[in-house]
């Protein structure tokens, strides 16, 4: 897998961001010691100890560089004057630094230098004055110069600049990092094998060296450089101010083949996403790019200003995570091992043009593949007048239209007898894929005697249209007893789930579906299939997703519930999902819960943080195993994190946390949030976990949240206090009792 470094700065300086890298996969951290102090790497080191993860402290290095400005930057006309001091000095319009301090009396008359990649050129136009530290240049071509900025330096003859290795704030760093017991160096402007082993013996052989190419000399003494170091990294923003740009992608492409035929690894920064510091989306040259450089055998990336200074440094290593995933799952392939394969004719072969299954760095879908059963409407209707009809009941339908999209994926088809006795067993299908509920059709028996195995069923809703087929595999009988004990591990008439087995016609018949025509509904604009939510989230940059199930009008609770879960799963996002299918009496009303979920992403949660869509499914009330389930289809949507509570699916079983389950299977490919009872506490006016803190010794503190408490406040039409429910959300239920709309099923 392709490694990733990440730079560290002002975008990136607290401990919640290091961690989120961490939480992305990033392999490294570091900083660059040409733009930071010895405070701020002290400062760094302690962060990325903290997140555990590895730090790399990047040297000035042997360049030459500009100093201190009063300003952030000054720009230079033609011909206008510039004195060069070899001290530091905060510069001016006139007057600017120039570093390491014994470069200057190495300048003669007619030198060239190139500052900041061509931004400004110069040429050294009196040295008369060299003594006292001061030389004299010439703008040749107008620019704007900021603090700090690198220069290459073009003499009139060949000579060799005296530039050491290592700055004194490069050694100071070294032994800060010793101390601190930080594993890797990379270091600047190497220019020879000998400048490597100078870094090695500083470092006391500790520490592993990543040799920076990035100038001439480099190129010159590139194989020894190669032999010498630990890692190379080619820093392609300083090399292409020594060579023409257009030399860099092929000079990269050399670089590479020679390392790699040394078996040492490279890794290859500058100008990744760089349109990244200021926009969401990258350029298409930038993933042209990033690509090409794996496809040549790159070991590691290397982002700078994109994570240091950018508007969105997460994003950034959620776009380049994107793009490696994407990448390695085409060049790993066993077939471009053998680099006799032609590539292109491999990408060929595996109809890679129309393929969906290279997807994004999203988690992969429950069995590997999302499911797609939904077909276009035949164009001979009358085929179907000649096939068996069954209507379908308005959990059938619901159960028919997830297995199309492939929320239920890897489900194909209702459940055939083989399949339900093993999920009833071990909870897992045949091929051992993970799936706890039952997913059946169920007809009775008479018209169960007119259909065979391998027939095609004409499948009807409830208005007597036609949505789809059902290829027979087989058709059973079950004993319910059993299915209930199993299934809920009671047979005690209490249990909201029994009815549901109990009212279930004798005969099911198993096989996979086909879906013509989905049911109309009023929540059509939020009914999202998998498909669209992984697109969505995917351009939306996100990478990992927490989802949440509910069948309630969100109160304060869920809403502390689900940013607490941003928090705790290092979530780029928040997909809300709330169960919109059939209810039972006393639930609310799913337009209602619809409208709660407006006014929230309408006005109090955070921006670009949240996706609402709907799950046109229905409660079974499988305590444990429907914990599993609602989270195995929500990650079939895209989501990494699932969050899951005590009662997860509102069973009332105090026995047993619902989240207990989650130890059973290490390969749901799902993390799993969990939260205990959640309470507000007046006396610190915030809400807690009850798992987590103990606010007071006095139970009156803990203030708890019911949501049918609130249901029983709310059908009195009295608003619950603040930090029980959103007033508007609140109001907005009254108001539609009072206007005596359907607010609760009845």
């Amino acid at each position: 897998m392709t490694k990733v470094i990440v730079t560290l700065g002002p975008a990136t300086n607290s401990l919640e961001h290091v961690q989120m890298i961490k939480s992305k996969g990033v392999d490294f951290v570091r900083i660059n010691m040409s733009h930071s102090t010895l405070d701020d790497l002290e400062y760094y080191i302690d962060l990325s100890k903290k997140a555990d993860i590895p730090f790399i402290i990047d040297t000035e290095g042997s360049q030459v560089r500009t100093g201190d400005l009063s300003l952030d930057s000054y720009y230079f006309k033609e011909n206008d004057k510039i004195l060069l001091h070899k001290n530091q000095i905060t510069g001016d319009n006139k007057n600017i630094s120039i570093r390491p301090k014994q470069i200057l009396k190495q300048l003669n008359e007619g030198d060239i230098l190139y500052v900041d990649f061509d931004t400004l050129v110069l040429r050294i136009s009196d040295t008369s004055n060299i003594l006292n530290g001061v030389v004299e240049a010439t703008v040749m071509s107008s620019g704007s110069l900021g603090k700090n900025k690198g220069i290459v330096i073009d003499p009139q003859d060949k000579k060799l600049f005296e530039i050491p290795t290592l700055s004194e704030k490069d050694i100071k760093a070294i032994k800060i990092g010793l101390k601190n017991n930080i594993s890797f160096v990379a270091a600047s402007f190497i220019r020879n094998g000998n400048a490597v082993k100078y870094v090695r013996n500083i470092s006391n052989g500790k520490m592993k060296v990543i040799s920076k190419v990035e100038c001439l000399d480099a190129l010159e003494n590139l194989d020894e450089i190669i032999t010498e170091s630990d890692y190379l990294l080619i820093d392609r923003g300083d090399l292409s101010k020594e060579i023409p740009i257009e030399k860099i992608p092929f000079t990269q492409k050399i670089i590479l083949d020679r390392a790699n035929a040394q078996n040492t690894n490279v890794f290859v920064a500058t100008n990744l996403l760089e349109s990244m510091i200021s926009n969401r989306k990258p350029t298409r040259a930038e993933v042209h790019d990033i690509i090409n450089t794996i496809v040549d055998g790159a070991y590691g990336l290397t982002m700078a200003a994109e994570t240091a200074i950018g508007k969105y440094p997460l994003g950034c290593i959620n776009m380049l995570n994107k793009i490696i995933n994407h990448s390695n799952l085409v060049i790993n392939a066993d077939e471009i091992r053998n680099k006799e394969k032609n590539f292109v004719r491999y990408l060929e072969e595996n109809e890679y043009l129309l393929s969906d299954d290279i997807s994004s760095s999203l988690v992969s879908p429950n069995g590997g593949k999302l499911v797609n059963r939904v077909k276009e409407q035949p164009l001979d209707k009358d085929h179907f007048d000649l096939l068996e009809k069954i209507k379908l009941t308005e959990t059938q339908q619901l159960d028919l239209e997830q297995i199309a999209i492939g929320t239920y994926s890897p489900l194909e088809g209702f459940m055939n007898k083989v399949e339900l006795e093993s999920v009833l067993d071990t909870m897992r299908l045949p091929n051992n894929t993970i799936w706890p509920i039952p997913i059946l059709l169920d007809i009775d028996k008479a018209k169960a005697a007119k259909i065979k195995e391998g027939d095609i069923v004409a499948l009807f809703d409830d208005s007597n249209d036609f949505i789809g087929t059902i290829k027979v595999h087989d058709k059973f009988t079950f004993d319910k007893k059993i299915l209930i004990k199993k299934l809920y591990g009671t047979e005690n008439s209490i249990h909201p789930g029994i009815d549901l087995i109990n009212l279930l016609q004798p005969v099911f018949i198993g096989g996979k579906i086909s879906l013509y025509n989905k049911v109309k509904r009023n929540y059509d604009e939020y009914n999202l299939t998998p498909k669209q939510t992984r697109r969505l989230f995917d351009e939306k940059n996100w990478t990992r997703v927490v989802g949440f199930h509910t069948r309630n009008v969100i109160h304060r609770a869920h809403e502390f519930i689900q940013l607490s879960a941003l928090e705790k799963g290092k979530c780029d996002g928040l997909f809300i999902h709330p169960v919109v299918g059939k209810k039972k009496s006393g639930d609310y009303n799913s337009n209602l819960i619809i409208k709660s979920y407006e006014i929230m992403q309408n006005n109090f949660y955070p921006d670009n943080k949240t996706v609402f869509g709907v799950f046109s499914s229905y409660s079974r009330y499988a305590g444990e195993r429907e914990a599993v389930f609602t989270a195995l289809c929500r990650k079939n949507y895209g989501c990494s994190h699932f969050i899951v509570g005590r009662d997860h699916t509102g069973v009332g079983n105090s026995n047993n946390n619902s989240y207990d389950i989650f130890s059973q299977f290490p390969d749901l490919g799902i993390d799993i949030i969990k939260f205990g009872n959640i309470y507000y506490s007046k006396e610190l006016g915030r809400y807690f976990e009850e798992t987590n803190e103990k606010v007071s010794e006095n139970i009156d503190e803990r203030l708890s949240i019911s949501g049918t408490e609130a249901r029983e406040i709310l059908k009195k039409q009295i608003s619950p206090p603040d930090w029980y429910m959103r007033p508007k959300i609140a109001s907005m239920i009254i108001d539609s009792i009072k206007k005596n709309e359907d607010v609760f099923i009845k």
